[in-house]
C-alpha cells in the first residue's frame, strides 16, 4: 500500500503546499467540531467525584465504569462504516452529522431531568452521549484524510484537530473543579447538553463531496488494507506505545488518596495540561515537514518517550505533579501527532473514516484496557504496599511498554 510520505523518508524541501480552497473553512469545520466534542468533558471530573463519594466506588470499580461508558471508543469502525459506506442522497459525511448531534443531547438532558443519579442510568446515559463524539469524530477523520491527503495536509489538520481539543480543557479543567465544588450534577449535565449542537453548526462550513457506489468501493479498500503488513505493524506500535495503567483512574485516586488533592488543584491540573497540549498541537503542525519528518518524530516517541516517562516517578506532590502534567502534556500530544499522522497516511480511498478509525480504536483499546487494569492493580497493590509503590509498579509497566516500540518502530518499512 502506499503512502504519502514513507516512514525513512526525508523532510519535504522548500515550502509547504499552497493552501487548497476551501482550506479556512475546513479549518474552521475541524475547529468547531472539536471545541463541542471537547466541552462536553466538563462533566468528566464532576462525575468522578460522583462515582466515588456520592454511588462508594473504589478505583477498581470505576474503571470499570469508565471502560462500559467508553466502549463506543473501541468500536468506531463500525461507526466510520456508517460514513464511509451509507450515503444519503449521495453524500456520506454531512448527513449524518444530524445524529451524531442529536443522540449526545438527548441523553445529557435525560441524565438532568432524572431526580437520583443511579449506577445503571448514568452508565447509560454516558455510553450515549459518547457514541455521539465518536459518530462526530468518524465523520471529522474521514473529512480530514479525505481532503488531507490530496494537499499533504494531514499533519496540520490534525494539529488543528488536536489543539482544539486540548484548548478546551483550559476552559473544562478549572470550570469542571469550579462546578463540582459549586453546582449540583443535574445542572452540570443539563449546561453540557447545549455543546453537541454545535457538532451541527460545524457541518454549513463544509461542502460534502458526493459518491457513486460507497459500499463497494469502500469494502474493496478496507480488504486491500487488513492485507497490508504496515496495517498490522503500526497498529501494535500504537497499542503499545499508548499503554500506561497510571494513566486515568489509577492516578485520580492516587491525587485525592495519597496526595490529598482536591477537586479545583485537579481541575488546574487539568487546565494546565491542555495549555501544554495545545502547544503541543502547535509545534507539531509547525515543525512537521519543515524540520523534521513525521517518522523522525515518531521514532523519537519512542527514542525520548520511555526514558522521559520515569519521571513520573517523582509525582510526589503538587508541584511535581504541575511541571510533569506540562511536560507530558506537551510531548505526549507532540509525539502522539505523529503516530496519528502515519496512520492518516496509510488510510485507503473511499473508506477514509473506517480505516482512520480502526487506528483510532488500537489508541481507544490501549486506553481502555491500561485504565481498566491500572485501577484494579491500584486496588490490589496499594492494600498490601501503600500508595506510592502501587503507583510506581504502573508507572514503570508503561514505560516498558513504550520501550518495546523501538523494534517495531524500526520495522516500518518504506511503502512503494
Amino acid at each position: 500500500m502506499s503512502c504519502d510520505r514513507p516512514l525513512s523518508s526525508p523532510v519535504r524541501s522548500g515550502t509547504p503546499a499552497p493552501e487548497p480552497p476551501g482550506a479556512g473553512r475546513l479549518t474552521l469545520f475541524f475547529a468547531v467540531n472539536y471545541f463541542a466534542q471537547g466541552m462536553l468533558g466538563i462533566v468528566f471530573e464532576p462525575l468522578s467525584y460522583l462515582l466515588k463519594d456520592d454511588l462508594g466506588l473504589s478505583a477498581g470499580q470505576s474503571a470499570v465504569f469508565v471502560a462500559w461508558i467508553t466502549f463506543p471508543f473501541l468500536i468506531k469502525p463500525l461507526f466510520g462504516l456508517l460514513t464511509d459506506m451509507f450515503a444519503w442522497k449521495g453524500l456520506r459525511r454531512m448527513p449524518h452529522i444530524a445524529l451524531a448531534s442529536a443522540l449526545p443531547t438527548a441523553a445529557l438532558l435525560g441524565l438532568a431531568a432524572a431526580s437520583r443519579h443511579r449506577y445503571w442510568w448514568l452508565l447509560a446515559g454516558m455510553a450515549a452521549v459518547n457514541a455521539g463524539v465518536v459518530l462526530a469524530d468518524v465523520i471529522c477523520d474521514g473529512v480530514m484524510v479525505e481532503r488531507g491527503k490530496a494537499t499533504e495536509s494531514t499533519g496540520f489538520y490534525q494539529a488543528v484537530q488536536i489543539g482544539t481539543l486540548y484548548s478546551t480543557l483550559v476552559l473544562t479543567g478549572i470550570g469542571g473543579g469550579w462546578l463540582t465544588a459549586h453546582v449540583p450534577m443535574r445542572w452540570i449535565f443539563a449546561m453540557a447538553a447545549a455543546f453537541p449542537a454545535m457538532i451541527l453548526v460545524s457541518s454549513l462550513f463544509v461542502v460534502d463531496l458526493p459518491s457513486a457506489q460507497p459500499a463497494r468501493n469502500a469494502t474493496q479498500a478496507l480488504a486491500m488494507l487488513v492485507k497490508e503488513k504496515r496495517f498490522w505493524t503500526l497498529s501494535l506500535v500504537i497499542l503499545l506505545w499508548n499503554f500506561n495503567p497510571f494513566l486515568g483512574t489509577a492516578q485520580f485516586y492516587y491525587q485525592t488518596g495519597h496526595l490529598g488533592l482536591g477537586p479545583k488543584f485537579i481541575g488546574l491540573l487539568s487546565t494546565a495540561g491542555g495549555v501544554a497540549g495545545v502547544l503541543g498541537a502547535a509545534c507539531y503542525g509547525r515543525l512537521e515537514g519543515r524540520l523534521w519528518s513525521v517518522g523522525a518524530i515518531a521514532r523519537s516517541a519512542v527514542w525520548f518517550g520511555a526514558p522521559l516517562s520515569l519521571l513520573y516517578l517523582f509525582y510526589q506532590g503538587p508541584v511535581s505533579a504541575i511541571l510533569l502534567t506540562v511536560l507530558f502534556g506537551l510531548t505526549g500530544v507532540f509525539f502522539r501527532l505523529s503516530f496519528m499522522d502515519l496512520a492518516a497516511r496509510s488510510c485507503p480511498g473511499f473508506a477514509e473514516a473506517t480505516a482512520f478509525a480502526a487506528f483510532m480504536s488500537v489508541f481507544n483499546i490501549s486506553a481502555y484496557v491500561s485504565n481498566t487494569v491500572g485501577g484494579k492493580l491500584y486496588d490490589v497493590l496499594s492494600a498490601g504496599a501503600g500508595s506510592y509503590p502501587a503507583a510506581a509498579v504502573l508507572m514503570l509497566i508503561g514505560s516498558a511498554c513504550t520501550a518495546l516500540c523501538w523494534p517495531l518502530v524500526r520495522s516500518l518499512s518504506p511503502s512503494s
